[in-house]
């Protein structure tokens, strides 16, 4: 009768474990619930920021006149911050070798912005987003629009104005604040295909000696004298008359507009032997059977 008791006893507390085992059971499946939950939470963005861009930074058109041409800029925001930007023309005169462009009317014979719409004028760009602006060039009819043009296109982030809090100050005191922004500028160059030929000439050269805070160097200048925007390349050529050693010195390229001059300032090395040299200087403005040359001979002591 005891056996049996405990048998029986062993196995009722058996079943006991056994039921109390099952009802721990949802508790841990809610706690695997929790676990997936969590492993499944997007991770954050760690993709790495390379900043904002614009491309690209020069749009060249060939708009006859009476017709009109269409032409596209990309703005990328790579960052993790949305950006806003105002978008505005700057017509200007281009300034002399290494000097800032200078800004002109608007109703220059050369200045493009009056014939150029840009869509939108403002544009805001969310993080890790490209958008797309429309540029177009609209040129009247008529033989005097044959010319060229060109204008800046000026891209500037804008922030909003945000109200000074200063201590200690009436309400009639003025306060002053600084905020740091960026922008970027595209030159948009207008060349027609009906323009007169292109003629850049170059109109003097003259060797400048070195001195305390200058090297030696070589000044040329050119003169635009056709309606067309001369797209050039020019390098110099140095031949010692004792040695017979020749150096050429690095091809440049520039654009040079009509009816302007610019001078440009080649430095020569540091360590160019001494003694007589003869110079000459090559322009390439584009014009297959033309190369505009001039020669120059001068003493480095």
């Amino acid at each position: 009768m005891k056996n049996c008791l405990l048998i029986v006893f062993l196995v009722f507390f058996g079943f006991g474990n056994f039921f109390y085992s099952n009802a721990q059971q949802p508790s841990k499946s809610i706690n695997s619930a929790d676990t997936s939950k969590k492993a499944s939470t997007p991770k954050k963005d760690t993709l790495i920021e390379t900043g904002v861009a614009v491309s690209p930074s020069t749009l060249r058109f060939n708009v006859k006149p009476g017709t009109l041409q269409t032409k596209t800029i990309k703005i990328t925001n790579d960052t993790k911050k949305s950006f806003t930007f105002q978008l505005s023309f700057q017509d200007f005169g281009p300034g002399g070798d290494g000097e800032s462009d200078a800004a002109i009317s608007k109703y220059s014979r050369f200045a493009l912005s009056k014939y150029t719409v840009i869509s939108p004028t403002v544009i805001e760009i969310g993080p890790r987003q490209a958008k797309t602006i429309s540029v177009t060039v609209d040129i009247p009819a008529g033989d005097s629009m044959a010319v060229s043009m060109w204008t800046n296109l000026d891209i500037d982030q804008v922030l909003d104005r945000e109200q000074l809090e200063v201590p200690n100050l009436g309400k009639n005191a003025v306060g002053m604040g600084i905020k740091n922004t960026f922008g970027f500028g595209v030159h948009i160059y207008q060349n027609p295909p009906n323009v007169t030929v292109t003629s850049v000439e170059i109109t003097s050269m003259k060797f400048n000696k070195k001195t305390d805070k200058t090297q030696n160097s070589i000044i040329m200048n050119a003169n635009n004298t056709g309606t067309g925007i001369g797209y050039c390349l020019y390098y110099l050529e140095l031949t010692n008359l004792i040695t017979g050693k020749q150096l050429k010195l690095k091809v440049k390229q520039f654009a040079i507009f009509p009816g302007y001059k610019k001078e440009f300032n080649f430095d020569l090395p540091n360590d160019v032997d001494k003694g007589p040299y003869s110079a000459m200087a090559v322009l390439d403005f584009g014009n297959k059977d033309e190369l505009q040359t001039a020669e120059l001979e001068f003493t480095v002591e």
